[in-house]
Order: C-alpha cells, then sequence, then structure tokens
C-alpha cells in the first residue's frame, strides 16, 4: 500500500475525491500519535499515473501545512507540553502526558537514558504484575 499524510480533514478530502475521480481504491487511517489522516492506495498502479497522484499530492502539502500552521496559531500561544512514547508488549504505542516543569525538573538530576530506563520498568510492572514482596529474605 501507498501512504499520503495528511494533517488536515479537507485536504484529505480533497486527495480521496481525486483518488476517486481515478477510479482506485482507498482506505483511510486516522493515526492518534501524529494527529494525523493517512490515505492509503494499492501500490500495483501504472508507473504514470503513480506519478500523477504524486504530483497532486505535493500540490496539496503547501495547503496542508498552512491549515496546519493556523490550527497551532489558534491555540494558546504559551502552551508547554511533554510526553514520552511508550511502546507496549503488544506493539501499541500510546503517549504519557507530562508536565513539562517536572519533566525539566528530573531531567536536570538525571540522564534522558535513566529516564527512560526508570518508565520502561514502570511500564513492565503494569503489563507483568508481580505482587511479590520486594524485600526478600535470602
Amino acid at each position: 500500500m501507498l501512504e499520503y499524510l495528511f494533517f488536515n480533514q479537507s485536504v484529505a478530502d480533497k486527495f480521496i475525491d481525486y483518488l476517486k475521480a481515478k477510479n482506485l481504491s482507498w482506505s483511510i487511517h486516522k493515526d492518534p500519535m501524529l494527529d494525523s489522516i493517512v490515505v492509503k492506495t494499492p501500490e500495483d498502479i501504472d508507473d504514470d499515473l503513480w506519478d500523477e497522484i504524486d504530483d497532486f499530492h505535493e500540490s496539496l502539502g503547501a495547503e496542508d501545512q498552512k491549515l496546519l500552521e493556523d490550527g497551532l496559531e489558534d491555540t494558546e500561544a504559551e502552551t508547554n507540553t511533554a510526553g514520552i512514547y511508550i511502546q507496549l508488549a503488544n506493539g501499541n504505542q500510546t503517549v504519557a502526558q507530562i508536565n513539562p516543569d517536572i519533566m525539566n525538573r528530573m531531567l536536570d538530576v538525571i540522564s534522558m537514558d535513566e529516564f527512560n530506563e526508570f518508565v520502561e520498568t514502570i511500564v513492565s510492572s503494569v503489563e507483568n504484575p508481580d505482587d511479590s514482596p520486594i524485600c526478600k529474605m535470602t
């Protein structure tokens, strides 16, 4: 499958209309990690048509970018966010939002590698609970 990325539904809809006019099948997927729209088409199409589709996708890029930037300007100007991507054992990913002030304070005293190890330990413990005592007699 060929994948085409968009950040605005209106621009993705123009692309889908183009695909419909070319009698091509397509599917749509919303990517929550990137807050984006992915339009997929089959790979088994004529090279010339493939080039046309790529050119049309590129022509929509400036409009998509402008709408994305306008949307970002409409949000609060001083919004600070921090988050970490977490890979789960089943292959899914999620984002944990963290207060940026707390994140900065933690990274003042530990390295990013240490922080990642800490998070991985928590994720593993949540996915694989262990109710045995922390301190064990040997």
